[in-house]
């Protein structure tokens, strides 16, 4: 069974559904709440569970209940919960997400200025026996810490970069890569360009890894040989976005695992994706192995 190593945060989300998403001071109304756990990596290595993968998340959270919540959805879920640093005096990451009537997402997010400082770093025991890890940009110390026992240990390293690099020791984690994984908007104001071309053409200053950008309905680009291509999303009636990009990257991280070639493992990544963003705030929020499959049988 293919393992995936995913390193970065983890939130309890407060999930409101909403008509519209708030626009000023005021008392608004959700139609329905649910309380999920959620975060970059954390949702990646869910991800890579609900898909028959072998996964374990690596993060810090605080000694309280939220922490608690967090790891007892992990371990529902299927994903190894050894490697969690619980750090003494600080709150677990929350989120209050506010999910509009078509399915786009609003969200507040609270985390402690203290969690990451004292979490220990990753060590090359932790992930030896992963064949990939993924990275996000939250947590820079650990991130490079795991990037740089990936490359001592000859494990593929995957980063999803979601927000601004240049933010604390995010390029240097991107350098460290050999797979980034970046929104088409956060390439677009590294790059200074939105064309996606130019954009993954520029960004080779920053690092030699293999690149591609995500653009939710727009789809997926990445360069090869031949020059730019490009993946379609597939088309489903979106209900909720909320996560879309962690599942992506967690599939996409599994089908590295299981020497899937970069195309077929961006194809199965978008399916995973495009799945998520059919299910309803409150329903079960991962997608099976067999719905992804037959979601590709299905396109061909």
């Amino acid at each position: 069974m293919a393992h995936v190593t995913c390193v970065g945060i983890a939130v309890w989300d407060l999930v409101f559904s909403v008509e519209a998403h708030p626009c000023g001071p005021g008392k608004y109304r959700a139609r329905d709440l649910h309380e999920v756990g959620g975060g970059v990596a954390a949702r990646a290595a869910k991800t890579v569970a609900s898909l028959d993968g072998r996964a374990a998340f690596i993060g810090c959270l605080g000694d309280d209940l939220i922490g608690d919540h967090i790891i007892e959805d992990l371990a529902r879920s299927g994903v190894g919960i050894e490697s969690i640093r619980r750090i003494s005096g600080v709150a677990s990451p929350v989120s209050a997400v506010f999910v509009d009537a078509p399915g786009e997402r609003l969200i507040v997010n609270h985390v402690d200025s203290d969690l990451f400082e004292a979490g220990d770093l990753v060590q090359a025991e932790e992930i030896i026996d992963s064949d990939v890890v993924l990275v996000d940009m939250r947590w820079s110390e650990g991130s490079l810490s795991t990037l740089a026992a990936a490359r001592a240990t000859g494990v593929p390293a995957v980063v999803d970069c979601d927000h601004d690099p240049t933010i604390g020791r995010g390029m240097e984690v991107i350098a460290a890569a050999s797979h980034v994984v970046f929104s088409l908007p956060t390439l677009a104001a590294l790059t200074g360009s939105s064309e996606a071309e130019e954009a993954l053409r520029g960004v080779g200053s920053y690092t030699n890894a293999w690149v591609a950008a995500t653009a939710g309905p727009d789809g997926t680009y990445w360069l090869d040989d031949s020059g730019l291509r490009h993946f379609p999303a597939f088309p489903v009636d979106v209900v909720n976005t909320l996560g879309a990009g962690d599942v992506f990257h967690g599939a996409f991280c599994l089908a590295l695992a299981e020497n899937q070639a970069l195309e077929e493992a961006i194809r199965f990544a978008s399916a995973a994706a495009a799945l998520h963003c059919t299910r309803a705030a409150g329903q079960i929020e991962t997608c099976s192995r067999a719905e992804v499959e037959a979601l590709l049988a299905g396109s061909e």
